[in-house]
């Protein structure tokens, strides 16, 4: 390198002074200037070099040439300056420009210049640390960073979406699941139910045996879809918080009593035993009594229902720190370790266990652990593995025993019903004919309406002593009806809704029209039985 030059190259290479050392070696090799630029890895433009001005001359031609400067390597060009045009060349090393505007001597980049390149380029990358001292590049470089952000925020964005559509594809998959296991279900209990009546079409008048049967098969088949319908709706009032209690002392050896008569049914065909302690526990909770039923007629069915025919089902109850505890133990399929946290969440069913051959949609343990939180207790599952059964236990906290010796057993009489007058109003005919067919073997006279108005001129002059009211009426619906009838007739008649909607505003309503009491198809005939027995008592006054 020629001598002359090396002292400016070297000063070149100190950011102190640089701008004077390019002017320097510029008038050396005869350019009016010599700029150095870096290209900012973060913007991808190229910016003035540590040392050199930060403010150059604007205009599109410099836009453009600093554009190309990122992209080429060897630019000659002419560049408008306040009106002048200059002619340029540059040189790109490795993200580091070197441009000579002016006319040069010779017309190649200055080979002494070119020569050091690689040495300057390495000065400058470490000098410049991508620093950018111009406002509008700090800016830049911040909007660059909000991009980056914003980039980020969509990326996670579409991440959430990515996951959020997984999750809503193995939701469609439960669905789909779920109806066809529901259609299942469902189709299991009706098909001996349709068999059945067939077959009792079929029988010779005298065929008492076989007619027996097969309405004890009928029976248990349609306590089953009984069963069924109701935890699915109550696993709709569960979804939308719409299950309420309604609080009482309690015995607990009367709801025990009656959850193992709930499922005596099953039970028998499966030819299990259930062992309880004859003994009377003593205890008493607070709670609603069809609820607590449901918690303990839904564990002995589960426990029933996974247990091999002819298994055993414990029912133990003891009590620690004011709280009972009711255990429920089986020696059925037993439960996988790692079932056993989720086992409680809906459609969880413990997999290959008896094909799922008595029913089930595997919602009856969410309804347990939702009822039992919901009167201030808990329960828990416990195995130790397949085949080895399993055990549940409920917690609930204990009235004390001044409490309870407050409360008095309701005797429910069965009185006959001879000399009641029930109308029943349905616009279902099969549902009224039937009800009323059962009413009049109670020994009940009845009378039958299939929608509001026919119901109301039934009453005019010969008011019922108890009426069965359907909601869903064509035209005046049942709520219409009972408002209408309290308005003519009065308090004298006990008024009964007897409906498919039995959610708890549901029931307020009726109460509100002018119902005595909402009950939920289908009812039970010891419920009819209870019902008549008291319009019985009221008829004579007791």
């Amino acid at each position: 390198m020629p001598q002359p030059l090396r002292p400016l190259i070297d000063a070149l290479a100190r950011e102190a002074g640089r701008d004077r050392a390019a002017q320097a070696l510029a008038k050396a090799v005869g350019a009016a200037h010599l700029l150095l630029f870096v290209r900012d890895p973060a913007l991808n433009v190229m910016l003035p070099a540590p040392g050199m001005p930060k403010t150059l001359v604007a205009g599109p031609s410099w836009r453009e040439l600093l554009q190309r400067l990122a992209h080429e390597a060897d630019v000659t060009d002419e560049v408008e300056v306040l009106g002048d045009r200059w002619a340029v060349r540059a040189v790109t090393l490795d993200g580091c420009a070197f441009v000579l505007l002016g006319e040069l001597r010779a017309p190649d980049f200055p080979m002494q210049l070119q020569e050091a390149l690689p040495l300057l380029t390495e000065v400058l990358h470490a000098q410049q640390g991508l620093r950018i001292g111009v406002a509008e590049a700090a800016e830049a470089r911040q909007a660059a960073m909000r991009a980056h952000q914003l980039a980020a925020a969509l990326d996670a964005a579409r991440a959430a979406a990515a996951e959020l559509n997984r999750q809503l594809r193995i939701e469609h998959q439960h669905k789909d699941e779920f109806l066809a296991m529901l259609a299942h279900e469902l189709r299991n209990p009706m098909a001996p139910v349709l068999t059945g009546i067939d077959i009792l079409g079929r029988l010779p008048p005298g065929d008492v045996v076989r007619r027996d049967r097969q309405l004890q098969i009928m029976n248990r088949q349609m306590q089953q879809l009984t069963h069924l319908v109701d935890d699915l709706l109550d696993v709709s009032r569960v979804s939308r918080g719409l299950i309420e209690l309604r609080r009482e002392v309690l015995p607990l050896d009367e709801v025990l009593a009656a959850a193992i008569e709930a499922t005596r049914p099953l039970v028998v065909s499966r030819h299990h035993s259930v062992e309880r302690d004859a003994r009377p526990t003593g205890f008493h909770v607070s709670g609603d009594r069809v609820r607590l039923v449901q918690v303990f007629s839904n564990l002995l069915n589960n426990a029933a229902k996974y247990t091999e025919p002819g298994g055993r089902i414990a029912i133990e109850a003891s009590r620690a720190e004011g709280v009972v505890h009711v255990s429920i133990r089986d020696n059925g399929v037993g439960i996988p370790h790692e079932m056993l946290k989720d086992i409680f969440e809906m459609f969880r069913q413990v997999p290959g266990s008896l094909d799922r051959a008595p029913g089930g949609l595997g919602i009856g343990l969410t309804l347990v652990r939702t009822l039992v939180e919901l009167h201030g207790g808990q329960v828990q599952a416990q195995s130790d593995g397949p085949g080895h059964g399993s055990e549940f236990i409920v917690s609930l906290p204990l009235v004390e025993s001044e409490l309870a010796s407050r409360t008095e057993p309701q005797a429910e009489a069965q009185r006959s019903a001879v000399s009641l007058h029930v109308l029943v109003v349905d616009d279902n005919v099969d549902a009224a004919e039937s009800l009323a067919d059962l009413l009049r073997m109670m020994g009940a006279e009845v009378s039958v309406a299939h929608d509001g108005a026919q119901a109301l001129h039934l009453a005019d002059g010969n008011s019922p002593d108890l009426v069965f009211l359907d909601i869903g009426l064509p035209g005046m619906d049942g709520y219409e009806t009972a408002r209408e009838w309290r308005r003519r007739f009065g308090t004298g008649a006990r008024m009964i809704a007897l409906t498919g909607y039995g959610s708890e505003e549901d029931r307020r309503r009726a109460l509100g029209s002018g119902f005595d009491g909402h009950l939920i198809k289908p009812v039970t005939v010891e419920v009819i039985e209870t019902l008549l027995a008291d319009a019985d008592r009221k008829d004579d006054g007791s």
